[in-house]
This record gives C-alpha cells, structure tokens and sequence, in this order.
C-alpha cells in the first residue's frame, strides 16, 4: 500500500486544482517562506479526518476554504482527494484503489466520499485504523511537532505507540463495548426500578382485587334489596296520600260553605265604609271652602288700608319726578351751545391741515425726484469701477490661458507618439486572446449542456421524490389513522363482548341461573332474537323487564331454576317453558296496516329460532311498531282494545289510552344494540384490515422506490458536483479571457479615440490662442473709454449730494407743522365726542322721567276705581260663612250614626273569616303532607334510576311477594356496613392484577436477559484488555530495543531508554523517555537542548517506524533545529527505509540532495499558490 496522489481545489492557497503525484523513495517539497508548501500536509491531514482547526493552523475551519485576493474572488468550496494503491489488501475494502475525499461548502456543510461514494467520518477512520496513517499517528508529523513527541506528557505521548502497536481498533472496540455495557447497566437499573416498584403494588394488588369481587358480589345483593324496600317504601306513601286525599276533599266542602256566608258580609262592610268615605269627603270640603270665605273677608279689609298709603306716595313721588326732569332740559340746552362751537373750531384747523399736507407731498416728490438722479449717478460709477476691474481681470485671465494652452500643445505632441507605440501592441495581443477564448468557450458549452442534462435528470427525481414522500407520508398517516381506528373498534367489540359474557346489564338473578350449570336453560329472551337496526329502542320499551326472562325447555327445569333461586335467596325471575308458553297474535285491521306510519307487529320485526315462535308471539304478539307518536295516538283510537303502540323513539300507547315516554337522564344497558354492534364492529375490523394491508404495501413500494431514487442522486449530484467544478475553473479562465479582451479592445479603442482628440485637441488649442490674444486688446481700448467717463459722473455727483440735502431739510419742516395740525383736529373730535354722548344721556334720562310719571298717574286711577266694590263683598261672604257652618253640622251627624252599624257588621266578618282561616290552615297542613309524600315518592322513584339505573315499571318485575321488611332492612345494613368496613374499593384493580402480573412476568425474563448480556460484554471486555496488553507489551519491547540502538547510531554514541510509569498497569501507564547523549550524564529529555529533543524525537520516531512501517510518512520541518552534520545523520537514516514513501517539507539544502522528487511551490501570482515538479537523477547536482 502507498500514496498514488494527491489532488486539491480551492484549498487554503490552492486556489486552482493542483495534483501532485507521489513516488517512491523521498519526496522533498520545498518553496520560500509563506509559499503555501506547509498547506500540501495540511490538506493531507485534513482528508484524513483531522477535525481541529487549529491542528491545521488555523482559527476556523471554513478557513480552509480559499478566501481569494485583491485580484481573485474566494471560493465557495474547498476539495481535497488522496488517492491509495491497496493492491496489497491492507485497507479491509475490496477495491485495488481508494480514493478518500473531503469537501466542505461556506454554508458549514461538509462531505466525505470513498471512491466517490457518500460515508461518514467514522468510516474513514475504521478504514485507515491501525494503519499508521491517522491524523494522531506517527506518519504525520506537521510543522513545528516534532519536538512534541518528546515534550508531552507521558500519557498523552503513550498514543504513538498504542497506534505502533496495533491496538487502537481493540481499544475503540472496547471503548464501544464498555458504552454498550453502560447503556446496558442503565437499562438494568431501570428494569430493576421498574420490577421494585411493581414488586411493592402486587401484593396489594391482589388484596384490592379479591376485596373488589367481593365489593361486586355485596353490590349485587343490596341492589336487590334496596330495589324492594324502596318499592315498599312506595306502597306505604300511596296509602297514606289516599287518607291525605279524602281528609282533604272533606275540608273544601267546609270551607266553600263558610266562604258564601262571608262574602255577604263583606260586601254589607264595604257599602258601609263606601258611604262614610262619601260622607267624610263632603264635610272636608265644606269645612275647605268655611276656611275660604274667611281668607277673602280678610283680604278685602286689609287692602282697604293699603289703597290709602299707596295714594299719598304716589302723590309725592309724581313732584320730586317732574323737578328732576326740568334740570335735565337745561343741562341739555347748555351741552347744544357747546357743540355748535367746537363745530366751528374743527372746520377751521381741518382747513389749515389739508394746506399743510400739500405743501408736505410736494416737497417730498422734489426730494425723491433729485434723490433718483444721484443714485443713478452713483450706480454709474460704480458700474463704471466694476467694468474697469473686469477688464483688468479679462487682460490677466487670457494671458494665463495663452501659456496654459501652450504648455497643453507640448503636451499632446509627446502623448501622440506614446499612443501610436501602444496601439501596436495591444493589436497583437488581442489576436493571440481571442484564439484562446473561442476554445474554452466551446469546452464551456459542452460543460453547460451536460450540466443541463443532469440537473434535469436530478429535478425529475426530487419531483418524484417529494411526489413518494408527500405520499408515503400520507400512507404513514393514514396507517396510523387506520390502526387508532383498528384498535379502537377492537377494544369495543372486546368490552360489548365482555359484557355479553358477563351479563352485564341484566340482574343478580340472572346471572345466577346463566351461570349455575342448570339443564334446560337454553338462554336470556333478549339474546335469543335478533332486532333490526332503529328498532331497538321500541322492541326494548315493549319488553321492558320481560327481556330478562329465561327461556327453557321444560316446566320440570323452570321449576328446578325457581328452587335454585330460592335456596340462595339469589333473586326472583320468570321462566318460559318452550313445552307450555303459548302465545297468539292479534289481528291488525287493515286500515291500520295500509297506515304509511305502521312498521308492523312488533314479533314481525324480530328473528328468532322457529322453535321460539309461540314465546316471542305471548310476549310481542300484541304489540304493534309504528314511527311517531302523532302516528301512535291516531292508530290506537281506530284499533280499540288488545294491542298496544309503541314507536321507534319508545313511546308507548297502552290499550287503556294510556301513553309512557319521555327520557332518562342516563342512557339503559342498550341489551338489545350489543349483538348487533358486535356484527358490525367485526366488518368494520375486517374492512380496516383490508385497507391496513394495502396501505402497508403501497408505503414499502414507496420506500424502495425512493431508496432507488436516493442512489441514483447520489450518483447523478457526483457526477454534477465534478462537472460544476470543472466548469467553475473553466469559467474563471473564460472571464479572465473575457476581461484580458476587452481591456485590449477597449485600450485600443481609447488608443484611437484619444489620437483623434489629441489632434482635434491640437487644433483648438491654436484657435483659442488666437481668441484670446484678440480678447486682450479690445479689453485694453474699452479701459481707456471706461475712465474718461468715470470722472464726468462723479464731478456731476457731488452738485447732486448738496441738492438733495436741502431738499431733505424743507421736507422735515413741514412735515412737523401737519404733525400738529393733525393733534389738533384729534383733541377737537375727542370734546365733540363726548358732548354728543353726554347730551344723548340727559335725552335719555328726561323720556325715563316721562314715562315714570304715566305709570303713577295709571296706578293712582286704578286705585280710585276699585275701592267702591269693597264693601258690598264683604256683606256677601259673610252671608255665605253662616250658610256653609251649617251644612258642615248636618254631616258630622249622619257620620256618626253610620260609623255605629260598621261596628257591629264588623265583628261578624271578623268572626266569619276566623273560622274559614282555621279550616284553610287545616287543609294547607294536609296539602303540605300530601306534598311530602310526592317528593318523597319522586325521590324513590329517581333513587332507582339513579342508584340502579332501572324504571319503577321495571323495578315492579323485580318485586318479591314473600318481601319482609324489617328482616330487609337489617340486611342491607349489614351490607352497607360491610361494604364501609372494605372502604375504598377499586373496581378496575381486577383487570390492573391481572396486566400487573403479565407485566411483572416480563420484566423479571428481561431483567434476566440483560443480566445475561452484561455478562457476555464483561467478557468481551476482558478479552481486549487480555489482547491489548499482550500486543502492546510485544510492540513496546520492541521499540525500546529498536530505540537504543537508533540513538546510538544517530548520536554516535550514548544510550537511551522508554520506561512505564506503573508497570503494574500497561493499558493505562504513561511512557517516559531517559536519555544520554555522548559525554553527558543520564537525564530527562526536557533537559536537553532543542537540537537533542529533536533528534531524540526523530530517534524514536525511527524506532516506532522500523517495528511497524507505514506505507507514507509525511514530516514538515522535522529537521528545521539540526546542523547540516545532524540534517546529513538524518537523511542517510532514511534511505534504510526503502519500503515507507517519505515526504519532506523542508528548507535544508542538505535533505533536498537526498531527494528522489522534488516539488517546488511558489507564488508567481500574490496569494496563490503553484507546484512545479522535478525527477531527480543520481547525477543530478543541486
């Protein structure tokens, strides 16, 4: 086995693939300092599975993805491929060729293939296990590590020799068998836990279960029980209602008597009382209007008084109002005078205003008029300055660009000759581009028309692909559904079946008899018929309690069951002898029949055995089954006696006219749905299993269609991934092709384009020196014309700037003398003003005074006029005081007259509705008993559904006759305290012993498997530690030889020794190294100089090879701290080694002479590297 090659793209330095093929002997890689030479074993170790960045030199792991230059773009993928010859069957793999690879993607994927095909890490690392190679063998010894062979630790450096020995794969192994053994024990533990604790429920487990059967077998007994003491608890109150009824009837015939004699009475009362609220309400009112007429002769007296002071103020207000209004009148005539002057006053000064004014804007329009003139003066001047300074500025400006465009002429003479020389060049170079650019533009179209063809293929297989997982997945589901399903309906059909066995549902008695072995007892009636679907309801409610009746073969057996009952007081039943039981149908009219509401006779709707037909006609021959109740009630009026209704919601309509229904709260024991529930669960399980099946089928077509489709991607992305590389690299060469061409063609493109504007650039050059030259004079005649007008406008300037000053001076002389003309007029207006308002004012106050004096001459009228009605008014109400005195005497006296008859009348309706209040408390008594005695029937009656779940029509059927009740009673108290005494029960501990048990049966046959397979692995384990310590002791021996002879012969001379730290243990002992170069006392190594570690490291090194050679050996700068005498002792020891495939990176001249192939790597272009090879021959001098 030896390396073949080594092939790397876009690793680290490596941006282009590189291959570098290895050949026997020594390969020495050499190159400058950051070159990349030291990436080549890096990327080795890296394919080998080296996971630590920092093994590989670096921070990162996706460092090892070539990250470009300032000229190159980074790569997204780097890929590293070793190829080995295994011609000689050391790799255990059938292939006489393996070619191990490594990718990793930016994104922080990572793939592993050999030959090419997907695996994981693991399995490089079993392959190449034991071999010497790994990334912690002694085959690769990377930059700067050689020392630390020496330098470790004892325990960590014991690695070499345990890879040297051969042992690591019995150590992995071990280390698996020991996780296994773990696992195992943790399994066992659990297990153990598990069987522990169910070790402490069983026991009371099974106490629970033997105390629930008989909590079960005790329930049973006093549901008989309490079902017949309340049934006699029932029998006692209807006899006590019916005494309760007549005592009632009884009272009410009293009590409607003394009703009629009172109502007499009362109504007798309430004319009375009606009477003497009329009267009370007359003399009220009287008494109302007495108290009136005295108010009024009041009233009058008092205003008589009051008239008479009001007309001697009236009279002297009406002088003091006439008095202030002639003071008023005068004030006023004084304020007109006043106005009429200041009037005069105003009209003047607004005369002198206006002139004023006048004068002010005319000498305004003078100064602004000559004020115009010397700012345009001005301007001039300044205009005439600005025009002068440009010109100046023009004269500077076009002199600067004369030379400016001079200097530019020399200028693009000298570039038009450059120009030319490049042009020629770049011609040449373009053809030779091309030519290369049309050849990998074809390889690129080939490369794109594969890649087309295969990502097709690819996306036709992920459609089809999620196509199968979407639909294995609904498969999945689907199985799932059907299975829940699947489990669901069997668990039903196992409890319904359960309770048919048990029969549950039906009572103590007949669970007896099934069970007692009784001859003759051919079944219950309910489970000897068949009743179709949606006529259980009305078949049952027709039964009622008859669907417990046993049928059997004779009366002799009927008789020996009835004995059987008796004899264990198990419960009471009623037996239908096959020989006897006759029964007969009734006859439907057809009327009835041909209704669309008659299902028909109800022993017609069920099936049974013919020789049950005379039974099954006594117990439903008479019955009739119709859908509704409207239907029901119509039927039975048309059909007379003998035949009962019943619907199909189990209505009942009796011959009598009686109608049952309604609903119980809890659904019934459904005795007649279980048969056919148990038929329909059993197709349904069937057809659940059909679909299970297919289902089952179609899921593993799937999964092998979709294994095929895994493969044939894998195979299809390969064969993409080479191609996408390949043409990755190609397009890189087509786009620097691209870029190559196009910056010639656009250099010469320039090249032209700047020629011609170097000579259109030439030309305007001259043209503009010729402009501006011209330029320069015109601006030098244009000052000498700018300066003579200059000085006329500003002689001109000055005579203005005096005009305007005077002007300025008028202008605020008058402008004073209208400032007070103007406060004047304000001050004149201001007196008007308020004159005006004070004038108003008085106007205002005299038309008050006016209107004041008429309101007092009105009131004083009024006064005069009214007082002569006085006291004829007052002659009048007293007349009606005296009248209205009387009446109210006449009242008073009917009043009390009648107030003696509603006193005595009184005393008889008191008497009268005593004694009715007396016979209504009797009877309220007597109701309220009556209603105890209903609630308390009501509660009995819902204590059997609700504690028994059965009816009282069904719990009648279960009445004994021979019934005691004292004797019952104590009975079912005994029970009762019985089951108080069992206390909790529970009921499901029956089935939970019986699981716990299988259970617990299991885990013990577990338990003792994994014991069994402890054993097996303890054994295992002490095997490889026999195995281990017996190869590892071999190889170690042999190494310590071989070791002290390889550092006598490297050094010359001395002696040299490994020893183990605990030789009581050498599976786990750390390795320590003594030794003594020539002339020096025996020491540790780490007291040597670095020279001496390396070479004592490099001794052991050969040591470890020449007891077990690998087929490669790579050793970066191993002996970068040896003097060229040492470096030649080094070297020569190689070529003992003409099995082992050495490569060196090295920067020693004296190891490149003993090389057999030399690689060179260098970095022609910044940032990335390049390998040169060369064969070396024995007369090759280097």
């Amino acid at each position: 086995m030896y390396f073949k090659r080594l092939e790397m793209h876009g690793f680290k330095s490596f941006a282009e693939p590189v291959v570098i093929e290895f050949h026997e002997g020594v390969t020495c890689i050499v190159g400058p300092n950051g070159s990349g030479k030291s990436n080549i074993s890096d990327a080795i170790r890296w394919v080998l599975g080296e996971q630590s960045p920092k093994a590989l030199r670096g921070g990162k792991m996706e460092e090892v993805i070539f990250a470009g230059t300032a000229d190159r773009k980074s790569r997204g993928m780097a890929e590293v491929t070793l190829v080995i010859d295994n011609s000689t069957g050391i790799l255990d793999i059938d292939y006489n060729e393996v070619a191990i690879t490594r990718r990793m993607y930016r994104s922080g994927e990572s793939e592993y293939l050999i030959n090419n095909n997907q695996c994981r890490l693991r399995d490089i690392r079993e392959l190449i296990m034991d071999t010497g190679i790994g990334v912690d063998g002694y085959s690769l010894i990377g930059q700067g590590k050689i020392s630390d062979i020496v330098s470790n630790k004892p325990e960590s450096r014991r690695e070499i020799f345990e890879e040297a020995a051969g042992v690591v794969m019995y150590k992995s192994k071990k280390a698996e068998a020991e996780r296994k053994l773990g696992s195992t024990s943790n399994n066992l533990e659990r297990v153990s836990d598990i069987i522990a604790e169910i070790e402490g429920r069983i026991d009371g487990l099974r106490e629970d279960s033997t105390k629930a059967k008989e909590y079960l077998e005790l329930k049973e007994r006093y549901r008989d029980l309490e079902i017949n003491i309340t049934l006699k608890n029932i029998e006692n109150i209807n006899q006590r209602n019916e005494a309760f009824k007549n005592d009632i009837s009884e009272l009410e015939k009293e009590i409607t008597s003394i009703t009629a004699s009172k109502k007499s009475v009362d109504e007798e009362v309430a004319a009375a009382r009606e009477k003497n609220e009329n009267l009370e309400r007359l003399g009220n009112e009287a008494r109302d209007q007495l108290l009136e007429i005295v108010e009024k002769i009041n009233t009058l007296t008092n205003q008589n008084q009051l008239n008479e002071e009001r007309l001697s103020s009236i009279e002297k207000d009406s002088s003091r109002l006439q008095a202030e209004a002639q003071t008023l009148r005068d004030k006023l005539d004084k304020e007109t005078l006043n106005k009429e002057e200041l009037k005069k006053t105003k009209s003047e000064i607004l005369s002198k205003h206006t002139a004023a004014s006048e004068e002010l804007q005319e000498k305004i329009h003078q100064h602004s008029e000559i004020t115009k003139q010397a700012s345009e003066t001005a301007e001039a001047i300044d205009s005439g300055r600005e025009k002068l300074f440009q010109l100046h500025n023009q004269i500077s400006s076009k002199n600067s660009e004369v030379k400016s465009y001079e200097s530019i002429k020399e200028t693009l003479t000298k570039r038009k000759a450059q120009l030319a020389e490049d042009s020629a060049g770049a011609e040449k170079n373009s053809a030779d581009n091309e030519k290369m650019l049309s050849s990998s533009e074809e390889e690129q179209k080939q490369l794109l028309s594969d890649l087309q063809d295969l990502t097709e293929q690819l996306s036709a297989l992920d459609k089809e692909q999620k196509d199968l997982s979407d639909q294995q997945k609904e498969l999945r589901l689907t199985l799932e559904d059907l299975k829940l399903q699947g489990g669901q309906k069997t668990s039903r059909k196992k409890t319904i079946e359960e309770m048919e066995n048990n029969y549950e549902g039906y009572n103590y008695a007949v669970k007896y008899i099934m069970r007692s072995g009784i001859p003759g007892i051919e079944g219950v009636v309910a489970e000897l018929m068949e009743v179709p679907s949606g006529f259980e309801a009305a078949i049952e409610t027709a039964l009622g309690g008859q669907m417990q009746n046993i049928i059997c073969d004779s009366d002799q057996n009927a008789k020996l069951a009835v004995n059987a009952l008796k004899e264990n007081r198990a419960g009471r039943l009623t037996f239908l002898p096959v020989s006897s039981v006759k029964g007969s149908s009734v006859k439907v009219d057809s009327q009835i029949s041909a209704d669309r509401g008659y299902r028909g006779l109800a022993v017609d709707c069920v099936s049974f055995d013919s020789r049950y037909r005379s039974i099954f006609t006594y117990l439903l021959g008479r019955v009739a089954v119709v859908d509704n109740m409207d239907t029901a009630i119509k039927l039975s009026k048309m059909a007379g006696t003998g035949i009962r209704f019943v619907t199909l919601d189990g209505e009942i309509i009796n011959a009598s006219g009686a109608i049952t229904g309604g609903k119980y709260k809890n659904k019934t024991a459904n005795l007649l749905e279980r048969k056919s529930e148990i038929s329909k669960l059993e197709e349904e399980i069937e057809d659940l299993r059909r679909q299970v099946s297919a289902a089952s089928v179609q899921s593993k077509d799937a999964a092998a269609r979709l294994e095929e489709i895994r493969n044939a991607k894998l195979t299809l992305e390969a064969g993409k991934r080479q191609k996408e590389i390949a043409l990755a690299a190609l397009d890189s060469t087509i786009s620097a092709l691209r870029d190559t061409l196009n910056d010639i063609q656009f250099s010469s493109r320039k090249y032209d384009r700047e020629l011609l504007s170097i000579d259109k650039e030439m030309a305007d050059a001259d043209n503009m020196i010729a402009a501006f030259k011209k330029d320069i004079l015109n601006a030098e005649q244009a000052i000498e014309k700018t300066n003579a007008a200059l000085e006329e406008a500003m002689n001109g300037y000055e005579i203005m700037k005096e005009t305007v000053d005077c002007a300025s001076e008028e202008i605020t002389k008058t402008r004073i003398a209208v400032n007070d003309w103007e406060s004047k007029k304000a001050n004149v207006e201001n007196l008007l003003s308020r004159i005006e308002e004070a004038a108003d004012d008085y106007q205002f106050q005299i038309e008050e005074k006016k209107r004041q004096l008429c309101r007092l001459d009105e009131e004083k009228n009024q006064i005069l006029f009214g007082s002569g009605d006085s006291e004829k008014d007052t002659k009048q109400l007293m007349e009606e005081k005296k009248s209205t005195e009387n009446y109210i005497e006449e009242v008073t006296s009917e009043r009390g007259k009648l107030n003696e008859r509603i006193s005595v009348i009184t005393k008889e309706q008191e008497t009268a509705g005593a004694n009715l209040n007396s016979y209504q408390d009797q009877k309220y008594q007597l109701e309220i008993k009556l209603a105890k005695n209903e609630t308390q029937l009501d509660t009995h009656k819902e204590r059997l559904w609700e504690d028994f779940e059965i009816s009282y029509a069904q719990a009648l059927d279960l009445k004994k006759e021979d019934f005691i009740m004292s004797a019952s009673v104590k009975e079912s108290r005994d029970i009762r305290n019985r089951i108080r005494e069992l206390g909790e029960v529970n009921v499901g501990s029956i089935k939970e012993y019986e699981s716990v048990s299988e259970r617990y049966r299991f885990l013990t046959e577990q338990r003792d498997d994994i014991l069994t397979a402890m054993e097996e692995l303890q054994t295992i384990i002490s095997d490889m530690d026999a195995t281990i310590k017996t190869k590892f002791k071999e190889n170690f021996d042999q190494i310590v030889e071989n070791f002290e002879v390889i550092f006598h012969e490297l050094f010359g001379g001395g002696h040299a020794e490994l020893r183990m730290e605990d030789e009581n243990n050498p599976l786990e002992s750390g390795i320590d190294i003594i030794a003594q170069p020539p002339g020096k006392k025996l020491q540790n190594i780490n007291l040597m100089s670095g020279g001496e570690k390396t070479m004592t490291a490099i001794a052991l090194m050969f040591a470890v090879l020449k007891t077990k050679p690998t087929p490669f050996c790579i050793l970066d700068e191993v002996e970068a701290a040896l003097d060229d005498a040492n470096i030649d002792r080094f070297a020569n020891y190689l070529r003992k080694f003409d099995g082992i495939q050495f490569a060196l990176v090295t920067h020693q001249k004296a190891t490149m002479e003993h090389a057999d192939v030399l690689y060179g790597v260098t970095m022609a272009e910044r940032g990335i590297s390049k390998v040169l090879s060369l064969r070396l021959g024995d007369d090759f001098d280097l």
